[in-house]
């Protein structure tokens, strides 16, 4: 016998068992099984009430009334972090606090894919496992690792959810989070003042980018100088390409100081611009790229062997910015910064820093007589 939807008083109740779930999370980590058993429970009983929610008819509208459906109700006020996807993980919804764990906005992770939200190591088994989910395999957990919390592993809970319409099954995933550990001070709240510090170091570094440049011995070890210490401020990977008359030529590329892959840094610097999707891209259309999931491995092209350039540096995101000359239409080259492994996505203030340093490269390159309009 079917069970009617979720009464109002039915979501408080299964909030109030979730938040006593996400409480004991900082219970150790050999009594986890037990609470993910708990709320794989949870989460069945919450897909339960969303299907008979989906399928009964609409209540109606009465003036005034701002009616909200359980779907919405149910899934925005999970406590956890709870996320719908494809059989391909691509994510069509999350919730509030899975936008917050992410910290990534829910307008922009909308359509793009979950594995991309994890480190490399773990994209493949997360797709796996969705799949395997969505085709009727049943129900799992497993650790994942992601982009931005890269100290220990969360666990991820799949269900699979028929959606009206659908011609296969969504998948539900929960996180849960890794406690902190004892004696860490609370989670730092948004607008903390770690922002106002990060903007003060971006104002030094293009301080020190413009007197780089004003000082070199010559406008190209200016040139050179000046994205190595944008990479040193911004990135991992500093790539710097300029337009020629007979063609683009990439004229710097600066990696860690100490990095895994001594052989990397060569294979960027003999690099052809021209094989660089992401570089071509900003040079062609004089507008900037940032990619905070970047989960194509031929976005930046590949070495002389043809191993993807970004699958050797582990990157996980990049910002790509023109270098326009003072005429605002003329572009002389690129400026391509990466991020790997587990550093955190480019925010908005850094993809702004960056532009207003390509704009003092694209000043030097052109009083050398360097550099080639990409567009006009």
């Amino acid at each position: 016998m079917s069970r009617p939807p979720e009464r109002e008083s039915g979501v408080e109740a299964l909030a109030a068992r979730l938040r006593e779930l996400r409480a004991a999370r900082a219970h150790p980590p050999s009594e986890y099984p037990v609470l993910l058993d708990a709320a794989l429970a949870e989460l069945d009983h919450a897909v339960e009430a969303l299907r008979h929610a989906a399928q009964a008819p609409a209540p109606p509208r009465t003036p005034g009334a701002g009616a909200a459906y359980p779907f919405k109700a149910i899934f925005e006020h999970l406590p956890w972090p709870v996320i719908l996807t494809d059989e391909q993980t691509a994510v069509r919804r999350l919730n509030t606090a899975a936008a917050e764990l992410t910290g990534l906005p829910q307008a922009y992770a909308a359509g793009r894919p979950l594995a991309a939200f994890l480190r490399p190591a773990d994209r493949a088994a997360l797709r796996a496992h969705t799949a395997a989910v969505a085709r009727g395999d049943g129900d799992r957990s497993l650790p994942v690792r992601l982009q931005r919390l890269p100290d220990g592993p969360l666990y991820a809970t799949l269900t699979a959810v028929e959606a009206p319409g659908e011609s296969s099954p969504d998948v539900l995933l929960m996180f849960t989070p890794t406690p902190r550990p004892a004696g860490a001070g609370p989670a730092e709240p948004r607008g903390a003042p770690a922002t106002v510090v990060r903007q003060a170091e971006l104002t030094a570094l293009l301080d020190r980018t413009a007197r780089t440049l004003l000082g070199g011995a010559s406008p190209s070890s200016a040139l050179g100088a000046a994205a190595g210490l944008l990479r040193d401020g911004l990135a991992d990977w500093a790539l710097l390409d300029l337009g020629m008359p007979a063609g683009p030529v990439r004229v710097a590329a600066h990696g860690p100081a100490e990095p895994q892959d001594t052989a990397l840094e060569k294979a960027f610097l003999r690099q052809d611009p021209c094989d660089c999707p992401v570089a071509v891209e900003v040079m062609e259309s004089g507008a900037a790229v940032v990619e905070q999931l970047t989960d194509d491995p031929d976005r930046i092209g590949t070495d002389e062997d043809r191993t993807p350039l970004m699958v050797r540096a582990e990157v996980a995101s990049l910002l790509s910015v023109p270098l326009t000359a003072p005429d605002g239409t003329t572009v002389l080259g690129a400026l391509t910064l990466l991020r790997a492994g587990a550093g955190p996505p480019f925010s908005l203030l850094e993809a702004a820093t960056a532009e207003i340093a390509a704009g003092h490269l694209a000043l030097v390159a052109e009083r050398d007589g360097r550099g080639g309009p990409g567009r006009g």
